[in-house]
């Protein structure tokens, strides 16, 4: 009987093992898989550029690659904690990545995500445990990480306006109203004239429709929050609005 517990506890081991070796495995696959098909962009000033898996610290890390110096003074200032929530919230909705999820959580990794300046300096990381990814909210809770994030975001916005974005456009402000579940940009336009203002609206709606519909505002689509762009030239003002319904289209 002694020689049968130890022959049992060898198979478990040895089961044990090949648990373990078949988890690695599919990392491995899965992560030189995705980066087969990057780099990628995600919006016009950031790209989805790689991600790595480092055994040594059971972590799989992805790692992104910021353009633009507005960007990268608010991702700097951002709140770890609401940011985690958020990440955690959106990884668990999005189809794609609940692969990611699946796999690493078989192998008991950490996922960090880790943005970087495209000299490679670090703006900012965020690490999530498999205890945290792992734990899926209640919908009540998601609503209120987004809406902490988004607070979070809207302050350090406000703080470092006014904010010139280029020769023509200078961001004054953003508000997001909870009761209109409205987000507004509002612009200064200067130096340039603009001829037939519907057209104008047409051209600032193309240009805005890859980053609203684009991944970088998921958050706000399921939400169902509309967002609207409001530029000021002189006296005059245009709005660009994207609603709930023009998300289902």
């Amino acid at each position: 009987m002694k020689k049968l517990k130890l022959m049992m506890i060898g198979i478990g081991f040895l089961s044990f093992l090949s648990c373990t070796q078949t988890s690695q495995y599919v990392v491995d696959k899965y992560v030189e898989s995705e980066n087969a098909k990057l780099p990628t962009d995600v919006t016009e000033f950031m790209s989805y550029d790689s991600i790595k898996c480092n055994k040594d610290e059971n972590k799989v890390i992805l790692y992104f690659a910021v353009s633009n110096d507005f960007v990268i003074k608010t991702a700097q200032q951002a709140d770890i904690e609401s940011t985690k929530k958020v990440m955690i919230d959106m990884l668990q909705k999005d189809d794609k990545m609940k692969a990611l999820l699946n796999v690493v959580k078989a192998a008991d990794y950490s996922i960090v995500i880790c943005y970087l300046t495209k000299e490679s300096d670090k703006i900012l990381e965020v690490t999530l445990t498999p205890e945290e990814y792992g734990q899926k909210a209640e919908a009540s809770q998601s609503e209120n990480n987004l809406r902490d994030k988004i607070n979070s975001d809207i302050k350090t916005i406000k703080s470092l306006c006014p904010q010139e974005l280029d020769q023509f456009t200078i961001l004054k402000n953003v508000e997001m109203d909870w009761d209109k579940m409205e987000l507004t940009y509002m612009y200064q336009l200067h130096d340039i004239e603009i001829e037939d203002k519907e057209m104008a609206k047409e051209s600032l709606r193309e240009q805005l429709a890859p980053t609203v519909m684009g991944p970088a505002m998921t958050m706000f689509r399921q939400s169902d929050i509309t967002i609207t762009y409001q530029y000021e030239l002189g006296d005059d003002t245009m709005r660009v609005m994207f609603t709930p319904e023009d998300y289902k289209q």
